[in-house]
């Protein structure tokens, strides 16, 4: 009877326990950036120049071969120092530095060791670990950069998108937390790999029902070893001090835009912030109404382009007269993205600034593509 009472009250407590998940508490501390994604958007430019924001830009193709075959829908792109880790929905494959393919990271199937169906990888650089978000089965699945299988890591929380905090936490996006009851609306949540579950949240301070199909994730991103976080219905951008305690970082003024007190479908959908990155110049952000560059030395914001017209949400490259800018990512002073071979050849020899040696490089590389082989790296290099 004694262990059975013992039994019951521990199963009380755990219960309980798994009810009491820490929500992070969020500072306002005063001093925040303002972004005028209003006003930038507004007067925007049809499209941005690259030489506007940048000094110089490296080609890099990366190998081609049976092994290695991207597919068209690359999610994930990081580079460091000696590695190029790049996920396509399908698989995830490893270059080194000079675009030479090492390996594939993982083996897509139903065994040991394996994943199923990953929606993003979360690349921890300092240990060389990938952790595949297993989307379907709620679970990571860890493995070191030469591909070998570390853990099967189950989680009740594993999100479409996930980012890494530090070595051994994950935040993890709640996917539909807005269709929650209010007040128990939560939209990131922080696991712990050492103790194997969620140890915070962040709540979602909306109030109002939220029309059904409307998307709205919420946003993570990381810069120079510390991780923000951003609601989709909140207009402060947060740093993460430590998994419980945020503080206000920069403050997005969305003017018009924001938005009434019970918003129809389209209104939510009509304005959306749907990335953000951040050099040590500029915080980009992504939005349905155009890319917005906020110059943080000058304290001012850029428009350019639209997200219903992709070709014009691009950076021209009036550096090389290459295809330009479009989806990337941001490391400390650089942004990383891609292009197919067959958009340098579609550009062919446009108008440019750069014409020394650089220039002609280029064009042999140009040259040199097969419509067929893999994406070119462009290593984009800002303006301090």
């Amino acid at each position: 009877m004694k262990n059975i009472l013992s039994l019951i009250l521990m199963l009380l407590s755990l219960s309980m326990y798994g009810q009491k998940i820490p929500v992070m508490q969020k500072k306002i501390v005063g001093n925040e950036h303002r972004i005028d994604v209003y006003t930038a958007t507004q007067n925007k430019a049809e499209v941005l120049n690259v030489s506007q924001i940048a000094d110089d830009i490296e080609f890099l193709p990366l190998e081609t071969t049976d092994e290695c075959l991207l597919g068209n829908n690359i999610m994930n792109l990081v580079v460091t120092s000696k590695d190029i880790i790049i996920f396509d929905y399908e698989a995830c494959y490893r270059f080194d530095r000079e675009g030479k393919f090492l390996n594939k990271i993982g083996v897509k199937g139903n065994g040991p060791g394996e994943y199923v169906k990953p929606m993003y990888v979360t690349v921890d650089t300092l240990n060389k670990w990938v952790y595949m978000g297993d989307y379907m089965v709620k679970r990571f699945v860890k493995y070191d950069y030469e591909g070998k299988h570390l853990a099967d890591i189950k989680v009740d929380g594993v999100g479409m998108g996930n980012w890494l905090y530090k070595p051994g936490f994950i935040l993890m996006e709640s996917d539909f937390y807005q269709f929650a009851p209010k007040g128990k609306r939560y939209s990131l949540t922080m696991f712990s790999e050492k103790e194997n579950r969620i140890i915070s949240r962040m709540r979602c301070d909306y109030k109002e029902d939220v029309p059904r199909m409307a998307i709205c994730k919420p946003i993570a991103y990381n810069h120079m070893n510390n991780t923000y976080v951003k609601d989709f219905f909140c207009d402060t951008i947060y740093k993460v001090v430590d998994p419980y305690h945020l503080e206000s970082y920069a403050y997005v003024d969305k003017g018009d835009y924001k938005l009434p007190k019970k918003p129809t479908l389209r209104e939510i959908m009509s304005f959306a912030i749907i990335d953000i990155q951040e050099s040590d110049r500029y915080i980009i952000l992504t939005t349905s109404k155009g890319r917005v560059y906020y110059d943080k030395k000058e304290k001012k914001a850029i428009g350019a382009g639209t997200l219903h017209q992709p070709k014009l949400l691009t950076a021209r490259d009036d550096l090389y007269g290459g295809p330009g800018l479009e989806g990337f990512y941001v490391n400390g002073n650089t942004i990383y993205t891609f292009r197919y071979p067959h958009e340098f050849e579609e550009f062919g020899n446009g108008k440019h600034r750069i014409t020394d040696a650089r220039y002609d490089a280029y064009c042999k590389m140009v040259e040199e593509l097969n419509s067929e082989d893999n994406p070119v790296i462009m290593i984009v290099k800002l303006k301090k």
